[in-house]
């Protein structure tokens, strides 16, 4: 089958699969279709980000779900359609309405459902929901949500990495929609990774628990709490739970670095993650330096200083690079 009809059947089942009528066989194929091609997961959460503020959750009704679509694009009749069309004419008209639907600007589509959507490209971004969840969404990341929450969930879409300080209800639970897992919570402190080229979903928290699920088995679920982390293997399928994460994972937020051994190598790669710069090292020998060395929130400049000072490092800029040079590590 071609490339460009695989893709065409993609988009016919995406209806099928959100209002949840897929056959075995098919959904296997759909989902395994998603794990392949992070362009197409994308896809269906902008489908689902429409389906859902289009359609009532309950109780299922094609006739209602069609109705309500058509209600979200003003002076948009279809006249010949009626209950005398076949049950499959209905779904395929759905699809259609949808794909004209996602056609439109993101800007018309907020207008339309009441859905916001907030990119942080170079700098991390701040965002209060109407709940009182407080969300900093990291560079290069994505988090999409409805501006009102309904009566039985709070639910946001990440992709990306996001820190959440999600304010306490324990009747609506908080849902994440992190791509292949969904994570929820009650009212807690944590960290989401869940970058789409990343091979794993990742979750620190700091306050409160957190549950972690994959969206192929919502009953296996992995519970964190405060100072555990755990992780969702996207190829493999798998959740585990890790003790003790990383502190560095959420270094980018808190702006705390600490390293114990590290190699410069290693303190670049974190530095330019956190700070968004571009350190280099010149050679292998200074790249392989050892150092151990605590950062609560300095400057990048304050840093550059005390590496400089550590491994007499000569400290250059080339553009957008900052150039560490030296003669290595005494051994």
């Amino acid at each position: 089958m071609a490339r460009e009809d695989i893709h065409r059947d993609f988009e016919a089942l995406v209806g099928p699969y959100l209002s949840g009528e897929l056959d075995p066989e098919s959904r296997a194929w759909f989902l395994e279709e998603l794990r392949k091609d992070p362009g197409k997961e994308e896809l269906l959460d902008s489908y689902r980000l429409i389906w859902e503020s289009a359609v009532p959750a309950h109780p299922y009704d094609l006739d209602e779900e069609w109705e309500q679509l058509k209600k979200k694009l003003p002076g948009f009749g279809i006249r010949t359609l009626g209950r005398s069309i076949p049950f499959y004419a209905y779904r395929i008209a759905a699809v259609l309405v949808l794909g004209l639907v996602l056609a439109f600007s993101w800007i018309y589509v907020t207008r339309m459902t009441g859905m916001v959507r907030v990119h942080a490209e170079h700098d991390a971004v701040e965002v209060l929901l109407e709940d009182g969840t407080q969300v900093t969404v990291n560079r290069n990341s994505t988090l999409r949500y409805n501006r009102s929450f309904d009566q039985e969930e709070r639910k946001v879409y990440l992709s990306g990495e996001a820190w959440f300080d999600v304010a306490r209800d324990t009747s609506m639970p908080f849902i994440i929609d992190a791509g292949a897992a969904l994570v929820e919570v009650l009212g807690t402190s944590f960290n989401v990774n869940a970058y789409r080229q990343n091979p794993t979903v990742e979750i620190t928290v700091k306050s409160g628990m957190v549950a972690l699920s994959s969206k192929e088995d919502l009953n296996e679920v992995i519970v964190m709490q405060a100072g555990a982390g755990g992780s969702y293997d996207k190829s493999q399928r798998q959740l585990k739970l890790i003790p003790s994460p990383d502190p560095n994972n959420i270094s980018w937020k808190t702006r705390e670095l600490f390293f114990d051994g590290s190699t410069l190598q290693e303190v670049c790669t974190l530095v330019n993650l956190v700070y968004g710069v571009n350190l280099v090292t010149n050679n292998v020998e200074l790249s392989s330096c050892p150092i151990t060395v605590t950062f609560r929130d300095q400057s990048l400049e304050s840093i550059l200083k005390v590496l400089e000072t550590t491994l007499d490092l000569q400290i250059t800029r080339d553009g957008d690079r900052i150039l560490l040079d030296g003669e290595g590590c005494v051994d």
